[in-house]
């Protein structure tokens, strides 16, 4: 390929870049055989052969995506002549021909001779070349040569030196290494290198300087040109006077060389290392932009950051789609990908910015609904549909882990963003604790009855029975796990599971001890709520009292009428032991109980809690894998009750309890008998949740808690918030094993951020190419980073694909080759500190936790 058709490729592939849609029409068909010939990755190029209704025949079911395709239609013919058979396309997309404006759309052959010439043979040449082809003395091909003997005259001594007569080549070569320099000086070449690099960039490199001093100078150049060239709007004042390329020619040739040299694995060090110093020089932390300026400018970290404190600003002020939309694409930006800090930080914003959003939307629904609204229509729109709004919870919870994960310092450098999670968490207790009065007191006036949903006492019957005559089953009982969180666990299983999904009110008060009774078979009577000893509380079903598991799982053996079998979760993971095995294949029922999680989260580790919770989700999916690997049927889900995990309590949120005898006091429910009423709180008796006993019930009404010595100060459990209240129950059935085995196709390549970990952060790009010659099915994965077998990490974010609930990526397919994936970026929170100094980093194909690569000792350097 001559370089003047190489020139009309890259003004052609830009503007698919930035259009997606070009229709190109050639009336002197001096292209077609160019035109027939092109490939640009992810593209369809399809060429017209004398019939219109074909080709639209060929193009029109690209068209029916969301995302306009990235798509060239070549016509041979003029615009004018076509009778408007193309009109949609044109209209949806941009034309190239002969004469078109702006000047990157004029595909006019003398055009682009003079354009493609010009560095190479200078001025003058290109424009008597630029006449003769206008006089139809040349041809594409024959400019091509003219070309190569040009590059032959000036390139000579470049090529000798470089190994390429192309100027970009060359300048990518020089700029990322010293190596050059050495033959640079043996040969005696500084001038002409200067001269072939000059002609082609319009970089001045003066006579006397080092190789050295002129990569600087080529560096800032290019770099500069670059920047400016994607900067929109007006060019700040201390930028005017910055010497950048003038020629239209130039600039996209420096625009082409900065992208390449930032694309390209083996020169991104040297563009990251002369990005940061010329940022410096530039002074670009101290220059204002406005966010519309930047926000699809790659070139400098400092102009990403900028990037984010102007989203940050502008989410504080509103939130809208957009901005979010955007937060969450620049997870894959080059910045994101090279710097793992970049990347955590705009999953943040993202998440902050969505929970606002979603704080908006459900205020609104509820500002709407009529005063005297049934329960059971507040507890179907946080339950049920596309958006739920216990999707308010989710996103609460993905916003507080990311913050969690994040390293704030030095602090001053994120005011905006500690604002904008500051007004997330406000918006969120206000939508929060205004959908909990409403439904409290709802609830409260339909006599604490919400009709058609399931009550938790009557699961087992209902579930778990029927799922035990079938086969094999286990029911797994979850401390802490809200409606919300199963949720997005039926979703993240739904490729290897059949899952329903019910919500179920809990029985009250929302405690431990009450809810995992409620789980047990019941009898035909009600069950009684009664004390027991040391402050705790239990249910008495057909007269046994259970208190706590070791009396719940006596009962539960004695009524299920079959062999069972009690583990912890921890029990089955990272592979069930000797024991387990044995108990999992002799028992039909077997049953998996998980630590208590309030026990944790109660002693205000909140840090530490929100990672537990977190982190439930994935051992679950684990767990699950392993009991289908036992030869177990059916899975049966529930919970004891939810919880509010929310803001530390202020003293406007804090409540006097009722006094009187009081036998069980939490942040959210007090038990007892006697004391006061308050408008406060609702107060009413056991009998009204249907147990029997006479013991009396207080919850607080909205977000607000009791007064209490030393409780928790940011979760609480007990009341009747629908995030307390409305628990999951779901039934998992393993399907038909795929005979495809993800992964294992593949041949994997882990390209680490850094070369050791020297912040609580760590990235490492994934790339996956096909070892058959069948195209690859994209699997889904996990990274972890291990320390003699103990994984010291989280992943916390990608540049796409990812997955808040477990942590998991789900690859995709390169968009111009189905033998190949679309490299992915994953950052990872360093949680632990081992002894030794070097950890491993394993890549796991996710659903069944096998290794599919590794990278070996990675220096860990940090000190957590």
């Amino acid at each position: 390929m001559g370089a003047v058709t190489g020139y009309l490729k890259k003004i052609i592939a830009r503007q698919v870049e930035d259009h997606h849609l070009v229709v190109w029409f050639d009336p002197d068909g001096h292209y077609r055989q160019v035109a027939e010939a092109l490939k640009l990755p992810g593209t369809k190029v399809a060429c017209y052969g004398g019939s219109f209704f074909a080709l639209r025949y060929e193009v029109e079911p690209l068209m029916n995506d969301l995302d306009p395709p990235s798509l060239i239609i070549y016509v041979p013919m003029a615009e004018e002549d076509t009778q408007q058979a193309l009109v949609e396309f044109t209209r949806a997309g941009v034309v190239l021909k002969p004469g078109q404006q702006p000047w990157q759309r004029n595909t006019r052959l003398s055009v682009i001779a003079r354009h493609a010439l010009r560095p190479i043979i200078g001025e003058e040449g290109a424009a008597a070349i630029e006449k003769q082809v206008e006089a139809g003395k040349l041809s594409l091909v024959e400019l091509d040569k003219i070309a190569r003997k040009g590059e032959g005259l000036n390139g000579r001594v470049v090529y000798a030196i470089f190994g390429t007569a192309d100027a970009q080549e060359a300048a990518l070569a020089f700029l990322s290494s010293a190596q050059w320099d050495q033959a640079i000086t043996e040969k005696k070449a500084m001038g002409e290198v200067a001269a072939f690099l000059e002609s082609a960039l319009e970089v001045e490199l003066p006579a006397g300087e080092s190789p050295e001093a002129w990569r600087a100078r080529l560096a800032r150049h290019i770099l500069a040109t670059a920047f400016l060239l994607e900067l929109r709007g007006e060019i700040p004042a201390p930028l005017v006077s910055v010497r950048t390329a003038k020629q239209e020619i130039a600039k996209q040739a420096c625009f082409w060389v900065a992208k390449t040299w930032r694309l390209r694995e083996d020169l991104r060090a040297s563009y990251v290392k002369w990005a940061s110093r010329v940022e410096q020089e530039l002074g670009l932390r101290k220059i204002s932009f406005e966010l519309e300026q930047i926000v699809s400018n790659d070139t400098f970290l400092a102009i990403e950051t900028i990037l984010q404190e102007a989203v940050e600003r502008e989410l504080l002020a509103g939130a809208n789609p957009e901005l979010i939309a955007m937060a969450r694409q620049r997870q894959s930006s080059f910045w994101a990908r090279q710097v793992p800090e970049v990347q955590a930080r705009w999953a943040l914003i993202a998440a902050a910015g969505q929970l606002l959003l979603e704080a908006d939307r459900i205020a609104n629904e509820i500002k709407k609904m009529p005063v005297n609204v049934e329960v059971v229509s507040l507890a179907q729109s946080y339950t049920a549909g596309e958006n739920p709004w216990c999707l308010l919870d989710t996103f609460h919870r993905h916003m507080e882990q990311y913050y969690q994960s994040f390293d704030f310092a030095p602090a001053d450098s994120f005011e905006n963003l500690e604002m904008l999670v500051v007004r997330a968490r406000q918006r969120y207790m206000e939508a929060g604790g205004r959908l909990a009065e409403c439904f409290v007191k709802s609830f409260s006036g339909n006599k604490f009855k919400i009709p058609g949903f399931l009550r938790q006492t009557e699961i087992y019957q209902a579930l778990v029975a029927p799922a035990v005559k079938e086969g094999k089953t286990a029911y797994v009982l979850v401390d802490a796990l809200r409606f919300e969180m199963a949720r997005e666990l039926a979703q993240a299983l739904a490729q290897t599971f059949d899952v329903l999904l019910q919500p179920a009110i809990a029985a009250v008060p929302t405690i431990t001890e009450v809810g995992m009774a409620a789980l047990m078979p019941q009898g035909g009577a009600e069950p009684v709520l009664v004390p027991a000893e040391k402050g705790k509380l239990g249910l008495i079903i057909e007269e046994k009292l259970l208190k706590d598991r070791p009396s719940r799982l006596k009962f539960l053996s004695v009524k299920a009428g079959v062999q069972v079998c009690d583990l912890w979760l921890d029990d089955l993971i990272p592979s069930p032991r000797k024991k387990a095995r044995e108990a999992l294949a002799e028992a039909q029922l077997i049953v998996i109980t998980t630590r208590e999680i309030d026990d944790l989260c109660e002693k205000d580790n909140i840090s530490l809690a929100r990672r537990i919770m977190d982190d439930v989700l994935h051992q679950l999916r684990r767990a699950f894998r392993i009991l289908v690997e036992q030869g177990i049927k059916n899975i049966i889900l529930a919970a004891d009750h939810g919880y509010l995990f929310g803001e530390e309590l202020t003293s406007d949120m804090k409540i006097t309890p009722p006094g009187g005898e009081t036998l069980d006091l939490h942040r959210r429910v007090w038990i007892g008998r006697g004391g006061f009423n308050d408008p406060s709180f609702i107060r009413v008796t056991a009998a009204d949740f249907g147990l029997g006993g006479d013991l009396e019930i207080a919850v607080p009404v909205g977000f607000g808690a009791f007064k209490q010595p030393g409780g928790a100060r940011a979760y609480f459990h007990g009341g009747l918030s629908p995030q307390e209240l409305i628990i999951p129950v779901a039934r998992f059935t393993p399907r038909t094993p795929q005979v495809i085995s993800p992964g294992t196709d593949l041949t994997w390549r882990l390209i680490p951020g850094s070369k050791k970990i020297s912040t609580r952060f760590f990235s490492v790009q994934i790339h996956g190419e096909a070892n058959t010659l069948f195209a690859v099915f994209p699997p889904l994965i996990r990274v972890e980073i291990r320390a003699k077998g103990e994984v010291i990490s989280i992943p916390v974010a990608a540049s796409y694909g990812f997955t808040e609930a477990t942590g998991d990526v789900q690859m995709r397919l390169a968009d111009d080759n189905d033998r190949a994936l679309d490299p992915v970026a994953v950052t990872l929170l360093v949680t632990g500190k081992p002894a030794q100094k070097t950890v491993n980093v394993y890549l796991l194909e996710a659903l069944t936790g096998r290794e599919l690569a590794r990278l070996e000792n990675i220096e860990l350097a940090i000190v957590i």
